[in-house]
């Protein structure tokens, strides 16, 4: 099928994966469980299967300007922190670690007394919207960092509000952290940081 990239509101843009459909506009980021299909405890095998079919019907990804690849769908099968994320492609292939691009959440305790306020806010946050759930990666110039973890975005729904790293940025999980190339999204995110901080969002408001 043909890849059609259709420019949204905003530096980065939107891949058409089917061809077909207008990007959606970007009204903000307010995600709540019923926007964004969000996971809770109670989901049966049934939800699930649901939601997987949701996510694979899903004809738009937000990536970069210029990706380095074409859109990958993925399961989503450990959650490190607020920002990394183990995953498996769903075409069977080796499983790779994510970082999400432009963005930082605090850091949780490993063990060795490192964890940061909201550390373990921003990763609970992640794992009850990612963890056993398929989601679609979309890149940026750069397809890897120095750690050898893959750099995406992460599409969980239609238009920003399924946008997992600017919904984290949005909610007060996460500052921003710009890495050259990859910086398509650069200023939507600080404009989301700023909301989020103005609001007295998450840790802006907690770790005072």
């Amino acid at each position: 099928m043909a890849l059609i990239l259709a420019l949204a509101a905003c530096t980065g843009s939107l891949v058409d994966i089917f061809g077909g459909g207008d990007g959606p506009g970007d009204t903000g980021v307010g995600a709540t469980p019923g926007d964004t299909g969000e996971p809770d405890d109670t989901d049966t095998g049934d939800e699930i299967e649901a939601d997987d079919a949701r996510v694979r019907a899903l004809t738009q990804v937000w990536e970069g300007d210029y990706p380095a690849r074409a859109p990958m769908l993925v399961r989503v099968t450990y959650v490190d922190d607020g920002d990394t994320v183990y995953v498996h492609p769903d075409d069977g292939s080796e499983g790779f670690k994510v970082r999400f691009i432009g963005i930082d959440t605090p850091e949780v305790d490993h063990g060795e007394g490192d964890g940061e306020c909201y550390g373990d806010e921003a990763s609970d946050f992640t794992l009850d919207r990612l963890k056993d759930r398929l989601a679609w990666l979309g890149f940026d110039i750069e397809y890897k960092d120095d750690y050898d973890r893959v750099l995406a975005y992460v599409t969980r729904d239609e238009g920003v509000d399924g946008f997992h790293n600017r919904v984290l940025a949005r909610q007060g999980y996460a500052s921003q952290l710009t890495v050259e190339p990859n910086d398509s999204y650069d200023e939507e995110i600080e404009d989301d940081v700023r909301a989020a901080q103005d609001e007295g969002l998450g840790m802006w408001e907690s770790c005072r």
